[in-house]
């Protein structure tokens, strides 16, 4: 998450894959921009109780950058 604050409750405009991760586009109650994914903190997709948070993003750039870092520190 990159210095992203939402207001109210996020509305999904479009939904699309970008690296095998789901990501929403949508916006907030003040009309605001953002691109929210949703991410496993477990150790392990097989792991019953990984918890899974929802990381938003004004640019799509950072959640790219952020991806593949994430990618890449869980396939190590």
């Amino acid at each position: 998450m990159r210095d992203v604050t939402i207001f109210g409750n996020f509305t999904v405009l479009e939904t699309f894959m970008l690296n095998g991760v789901q990501v929403d586009k949508g916006f907030d109650e003040r009309l605001d921009i953002f691109y929210r994914i949703n991410l496993c903190t477990g150790n392990s997709a097989d792991d019953v109780n990984a918890l899974f948070i929802d990381c938003y993003y004004r640019s799509i750039a950072d959640l790219k950058r952020d991806l593949k870092d994430y990618i890449w520190v869980n396939q190590s």
